[in-house]
C-alpha cells in the first residue's frame, strides 16, 4: 500500500504523500514527518522541529518558535514567520515579523491543525509591552530539542528595540513571566 498509512486504532488507510527526495535530504537525522500535504507548487510538511515548504529542488523550514501567526482561510494557509534582528546579552532574541507567506492547499488537510497546535504549544507565556518608540510581545517559547525556555521579543511594526530603557523593560517582563512557570514541574 504505497502512499497509504493506517490511522491508529482504525482500519481505514489515510493518504500520505510520499516523502520527496528533496525533503528527505533536508531533514535532520531525528526529524520525522508528522503530516504532509500538497500545496500549489510543492509540498508542505510538519515535523517536530518546524514547518517545511518543499519545492522541486529545495526545501526550507520555519522553526515552530519562529512562526508568530498561522491562519487558514478558504484553503489558503497564511504563515507569518519572524526574522532575528539581534540577541541581547541576557539571551533574549529580538524578532520582527516577516511578510506573510500564502500557501494554497491542493486538498483539505489536517495539517493546519498540526500547525496551530505546534505554534500554540511552543508559547509558554506572553505579554505585550507598550513602550515609547519601542513596544512588542515578550514571549517565552519552547524550542524542540532544547531544555528550558527561550526569551523572545517580537517587535511591534516600526518599533526600535534600541529605544531608551526598552530592553531592560523586556528583561523585567520576561523575568515576571518566568516566575509562575518555575513552580510547574
Amino acid at each position: 500500500m504505497t502512499g497509504l498509512r493506517r490511522l491508529a486504532g482504525f482500519g481505514w488507510p489515510r493518504r500520505h504523500p510520499p516523502v520527496s527526495p528533496v525533503l528527505a535530504a533536508a531533514l535532520s537525522p531525528n526529524e520525522q514527518i508528522l503530516l504532509a500535504t500538497p500545496v500549489v507548487g510543492g509540498l508542505l510538511a510538519a515535523t517536530r522541529f518546524g514547518l517545511w515548504l518543499v519545492g522541486s529542488t529545495a526545501a526550507a523550514r520555519w522553526d515552530w518558535d519562529r512562526i508568530s501567526k498561522a491562519r487558514l482561510s478558504a484553503r489558503t494557509l497564511t504563515v507569518i514567520a519572524t526574522e532575528q534582528l539581534a540577541v541581547t546579552d541576557d539571551g533574549t532574541v529580538v524578532l520582527v515579523d516577516s511578510a506573510p507567506y500564502e500557501l494554497e492547499l491542493s486538498a483539505p488537510s489536517g495539517l493546519t491543525d498540526v500547525v496551530h497546535h505546534r505554534v500554540r504549544r511552543s508559547v509558554a507565556a506572553s505579554r505585550h509591552l507598550a513602550w515609547p518608540g519601542g513596544g512588542g510581545w515578550v514571549v517565552l517559547r519552547r524550542v524542540p530539542g532544547r531544555d528550558g525556555l527561550t526569551r523572545q521579543v517580537r517587535l511591534d511594526p516600526g518599533a526600535d528595540f534600541t529605544a531608551a530603557g526598552f530592553l531592560p523593560a523586556v528583561a523585567a517582563v520576561a523575568t515576571e513571566l518566568e516566575g509562575p512557570l518555575s513552580s510547574i514541574d
